[in-house]
């Protein structure tokens, strides 16, 4: 039992790229937990030998006069025989036998593989937690009858693009590599996907753009809003910093092929550019062009 116990540690530590030494500390922790619940004793520890490479399980049990309880009490007599020095109250450590640790251990996988879930959720937590507001691409998986569709990313985890946050009209099949937006990450058990994603929300198009366009990531074109219509139209505003770059001409590229590889992305969604002005009535003539404005009223 103990060696498949191990076998366990060894295979599921690589199937999800956690640190053996954590695993095994899970492993050791949920094997005391049960242990506390199916044997009688009150005060349990655990450890892994490394040279013998077992899981190994300690009772303690405390110096009385008069025992008890034998189970958790030894009388000073009987330790003085192998330690002359015992006091009352002292605990003396006993190793639990092979046949009790077999008792135990079968229960306790229920328990080890909970813990591996949460240390797994732990590791997703803190892989992408610093990645929110980023654009991730994933591996399709499957897709399911109820139109969500399973990605993988980095090799290891898993998250789900739910039908909402898809834009509509798209089709993937096994092995398609796809961009999105990670909106959030869920801490949450409950939750079927720990990582929110998305292909339908602004900030996908923002950094789309930030990857696409040079001077944008440099800093010397600003974005200053984007809004959707997944699929079907998107409107982006843009300004320069520098007055010898055109913003709107560093975003559409040359012959528009910055752009349209945006928009080829985004499957097939129109994209207007829009140069930001800060008179209000500009900006709105500039972000309804073509346009032609025969009146425009400010409230």
């Amino acid at each position: 039992m103990r060696d498949n116990l191990l076998e366990v540690i060894t295979e599921v530590s690589k199937e999800k790229a956690l640190d053996r030494d954590i695993m095994i500390r899970l492993v050791v922790e949920s094997i005391v937990q049960a242990a506390k619940r199916k044997l009688p004793y009150e005060s349990i520890e655990g450890s892994f030998n490394k040279r013998t490479g077992q899981i190994e399980l300690f009772q303690y049990k405390e110096v009385v006069d008069i025992v008890d309880d034998a189970d958790n009490e030894v009388s000073l007599d009987e330790v003085q025989e192998i330690d002359p020095e015992a006091q009352i109250g002292d605990e003396v450590e006993y190793l639990i036998d092979e046949r009790e640790f077999n008792r135990i251990a079968r229960s306790a996988r229920s328990i080890i593989f909970g813990s591996i879930r949460e240390a797994e959720r732990e590791m997703i937590v803190s892989t992408f937690e610093k990645r929110v507001g980023e654009v991730l691409t994933g591996t399709v998986l499957r897709s399911e009858s109820n139109g969500r569709i399973a990605l993988r990313f980095l090799d290891k985890t898993d998250a789900y693009l739910f039908r909402r946050e898809q834009i509509p009209g798209e089709n993937f099949s096994y092995g398609d590599h796809i961009r999105v937006y990670l909106m959030d990450v869920n801490n949450n058990p409950q939750k079927p996907s720990q990582l929110s994603i998305s292909r339908t929300h602004p900030g996908l198009l923002i950094k789309l753009f930030e990857m696409e366009v040079p001077e944008i990531y440099d800093g010397i074109v600003k974005i200053v809003s984007a809004a959707r219509e997944p699929g079907k139209r998107a409107k982006i505003s843009v300004y320069s910093t520098d007055p010898d770059v055109d913003p709107v001409g560093s975003c559409v590229g040359i012959r528009g092929s910055r752009v349209q590889n945006i928009v080829n992305e985004l499957y097939g969604e129109k994209i207007d550019i829009v140069r930001w002005n800060e008179d209000v009535a500009v900006y709105t003539t500039n972000a309804l062009a073509p346009a032609i404005i025969d009146e425009l009223v400010i409230d």
